[in-house]
């Protein structure tokens, strides 16, 4: 099958690995996979170039933007594909303008964001041959919040295309550490993340508990949790190591995931953080529930329900034994759910219902 997936720009964000992660494993199964990208200068370019896909970049010239796609139609046109993906923001908006006219192809549209969206974008949910979303309550939120109801739509879960298998410490051992607990919290630092409350709750950890607090990422707002840091009185228990190339080293030198995010979708980090074997506390919001599993691998917190975090956040920094318990009931349901060769599986599956 002659298969085109479209992205705006390869950033080092969640969305722009799984395209690329889908689409290699698409070619390496023997479909004809091209992947268009609107501009280059991303920081996966040079990574995305050694895949079994065939690579394009739309020709900006001087002008570098996100939202411009020069060509983009002839483009899909002299490829002749079978079936187009839009992965991202900026590439449904451009599936949108697609849908208004004749097209030779299936056009899948995909709903993996927490934010909301302009009218392209929901015309492209409407319009185009089939929707994928990355929960089930993207799905359900699609049809609340824009009156789109599209029933046949498929749910896949972003595969976790990092390899845990060789690097899991053996099962987090207590009985030896005289070290802080290590919460860890990756994301890039955009207002609807929150992290500042984050640090306001750690903040009223008691004195006696002996805790450390990593927050990677970059990002606007990445100045202002510095400060608060400070302005806190915690600035020597956390730690801002910026955009982490490879982030398996933190998560097999933490204990706790945390997250309290006001907006998601499906966060990677939260599935990362499970299939490596760390215990989840975070807010529920978007697809957050779906990560884990609620009182077995971790805890879902109702939105900005302070108090409860910060009771949830000290008992299991307390409890050696119920991490440890947890810890292993978070690999058991990450490679349940996001195992990478379910999620291809699952593209495969959704191929064979476009030929008919």
């Amino acid at each position: 099958m002659r298969l085109v997936f479209l992205q705006d720009h390869l950033r080092s964000g969640g969305t722009e690995g799984q395209t690329l992660h889908v689409a290699d494993g698409l070619a390496r199964a023997g479909h004809v996979v091209h992947v268009i990208i609107f501009r280059r200068g991303g920081v996966m370019d040079e990574k995305a170039a050694r895949f079994e896909f065939e690579l394009h970049f739309l020709s900006q010239g001087p002008l570098k933007t996100n939202w411009f796609a020069p060509g983009l139609k002839a483009k899909i046109r002299s490829l002749e594909p079978e079936v187009v993906i839009a992965m991202g923001r900026m590439a449904n908006c451009h599936a949108g303008l697609l849908c208004l006219g004749d097209r030779t192809y299936r056009l899948v549209s995909s709903f993996r964001t927490g934010r909301s969206i302009p009218f392209l974008y929901r015309k492209a949910l409407r319009d185009s041959n089939h929707i994928v979303t990355n929960s089930k309550e993207a799905l359900q939120r699609i049809a609340k919040d824009y009156d789109i109801d599209r029933p046949d739509s498929s749910v896949i879960y972003n595969g976790c295309i990092r390899d845990f298998s060789t690097s899991i410490p053996s099962l987090r051992n207590e009985s030896n550490r005289d070290g802080p607990i290590q919460l860890a919290s990756i994301s890039m630092f955009r207002p609807q993340k929150k992290q500042i409350r984050l640090l306001r709750i750690c903040s009223k950890l008691p004195e006696a508990i002996n805790w450390r607090l990593v927050l990677a990422g970059d990002g606007p707002t990445k100045e202002a949790c510095i400060r608060e840091a400070d302005t806190l009185g915690i600035s020597d228990r956390v730690e801002f190591p910026g955009l982490l190339k490879d982030p398996r080293p933190l998560y097999f030198e933490s204990d706790l995931a945390v997250h309290t995010s006001e907006q998601e979708s499906l966060p990677n980090f939260l599935v990362e953080a499970q299939m490596s074997g760390l215990p989840v506390i975070a807010y529920d919001a978007g697809g957050v529930a779906e990560t884990f599993a609620h009182g077995t691998s971790g805890y879902l917190v109702s939105q900005g329900d302070e108090a409860t975090f910060l009771e949830r956040l000290q008992f299991l920094i307390e409890s050696p034994d119920l991490r440890l318990q947890m810890s292993n009931a978070a690999q058991d349901y990450a490679q349940s759910h996001f195992a990478p060769n379910a999620q291809l599986k699952a593209y495969k599956k959704l191929l064979n219902k476009l030929k008919t």
